[in-house]
């Protein structure tokens, strides 16, 4: 590639960039519902034109602001396993991933769109597009976190099935609340569910 070639290949990426991270800004700032395009394009500084030629429409900037959140959690689910790694207990160690998981404004705006998705079809099925490959990192992720042992137990697919939907629970509760106890009781009663479930 000529090096004028590259730079306006740079510049390209940069702005669909500054477009996302405005979208997601406005997705938690406003909500779903109050985030339109001009407001995208005011919060992402660029022009009309630049922003209709990354995304024509609100839906394929919708979808692509999804895509990014979703890429964002996965990215967080990944670095709080790794950080993770250090405790000795796998139980002690997926408590503390699901804790700075949940605790992410990323993960809040997700479950915000997932209930905007409940009557809109078209979102849901962004949501659902997006979401399929990251649970199977998700569950990659569990599988390291918990160890070979755990995996093989019988009790473990129903611990992992249990743990989704507890995390979006906890990420809603959260939004109505700005204390860290119910949380950390929540996660201490799910970590006491699997030590029970893996004896």
């Amino acid at each position: 590639m000529a090096e004028p070639e590259r730079r306006r290949e740079q510049q390209r990426l940069a702005t669909r960039r500054r477009i996302l991270d405005a979208a997601v800004e406005s997705f938690g700032a406003l909500g779903y519902a109050a985030t339109t395009t001009l407001e995208v394009q005011r919060r992402a500084r660029v022009s009309r034109g630049a922003l209709l030629h990354h995304f024509p429409t609100r839906p394929q900037l919708v979808a692509a602001a999804i895509a990014e959140l979703v890429r964002r959690n996965d990215a967080a689910v990944r670095a709080a396993l790794a950080g993770a790694s250090g405790d000795v207990d796998p139980i002690d160690r997926a408590r503390r991933a699901l804790r700075s998981i949940v605790s992410r404004p990323a993960f809040a705006i997700e479950m915000e769109l997932w209930m905007a998705a409940r009557s809109d079809a078209e979102l849901r099925a962004h949501l659902r597009r997006a979401e399929r490959a990251a649970m199977q990192d998700w569950r990659r992720g569990m599988d390291e976190i918990f160890g070979p042992d755990l995996v093989a137990h019988p009790a473990y697919p129903a611990v992992i099935a249990l743990t989704t939907p507890l995390l979006r629970g906890l990420a809603v509760t959260r939004s109505l609340s700005t204390g860290r106890a119910g949380l950390d009781r929540s996660l201490d009663a799910w970590a006491a569910f699997a030590r029970r479930a893996f004896d």
